[in-house]
């Protein structure tokens, strides 16, 4: 991935020459979600993959390495309604004994009755997760959200930081997102029923509305 935005944040510039590394044994989360009317929606999620390369902002150059970077994909294909909501929440950090820990979790758009897309990625291992309940106030996006599963293998805290809010109305297509980027705290549990706590991990969260 390469970026070259001279006129960021008012001319400062944002620049990033970034690869991400995905291992032939790294598993990723992959779901067909349909549509009524005979739509669907293709998603694959890939979380942790170890990230090298640097990122500039004005004269500030960072520089990443697959020991301290990680980096996420989403890719989709599909056939939408008009009218579409989702909410999305994902992380990916290093716990302290090293492992990799992602999360994806989500609920919105289509029929989620069979199948969710909810998961945690432990050391590049998808543990899936069923159903996971949403508590927000989105009449203010930063007040703390709880993320929880009925079965108990998930509860979480997300504490957001910072708000990201784009909008778009161009008549007859329309669009709003707020993306929070904070901090997760609580406890996850594994398919084998390890028990991993996080404390601090940072990630983001998003509800988007849509009529395209």
């Amino acid at each position: 991935m390469q970026v070259d935005w001279p006129a960021f944040n008012g001319g400062q510039g944002l620049s990033a020459d970034v690869s991400l590394l995905l291992r032939p044994e790294h598993e990723s989360m992959a779901i067909v979600i349909p549509i009524p009317e005979r739509r669907f929606y293709y998603n694959r999620k890939i979380n942790c993959l170890p990230a090298e390369g640097w990122v500039q902002r004005g004269e500030r150059r960072t520089a990443l390495t697959s020991q301290d970077s990680l980096g996420n994909l989403d890719w989709g294909r599909g056939v939408w309604e008009y009218r579409s909501f989702w909410v999305w929440a994902s992380a990916s950090a290093f716990l302290p004994d090293r492992r990799t820990l992602g999360l994806n979790l989500g609920f919105g758009f289509g029929d989620t009755s069979a199948a969710t897309e909810n998961a945690v990625i432990l050391d590049g291992r998808v543990h899936k997760l069923g159903k996971v309940r949403f508590d927000y106030d989105p009449a203010d996006f930063m007040h703390p959200w709880r993320m929880t599963a009925p079965d108990g293998r998930l509860d979480l805290e997300f504490i957001p930081f910072k708000e990201r809010v784009a909008r778009s109305n161009v008549l007859l297509i329309q669009s709003e997102v707020h993306q929070m980027f904070g901090h997760y705290q609580g406890q996850v549990v594994t398919d084998e029923g390890e028990t991993i706590p996080l404390q601090g991990v940072i990630g983001f969260a998003e509800e988007h509305h849509a009529q395209w």
